[in-house]
């Protein structure tokens, strides 16, 4: 795969991560904890996923 196309994918899952971050924070302190806690975890999937692409040596 190109590189820039992977950049860009990973530049998509750190944005959805941290705005996953903040909403779960944010439910998290001023609603339901169990949900912000839920919402905070499904974000730290995205942010694996991309540091896994940052890992993987891919080959052009």
């Amino acid at each position: 795969m190109d590189s820039n196309r992977i950049a860009m994918i990973r530049q998509i899952l750190n944005l959805i991560f941290m705005v996953g971050a903040v909403i779960g924070v944010l439910v998290y302190f001023y609603s339901n904890h169990d949900t912000g806690t839920y919402i905070i975890l499904a974000s730290i999937v995205f942010k694996i996923i991309e540091c896994a692409l940052r890992l993987i040596k891919w080959k052009d």
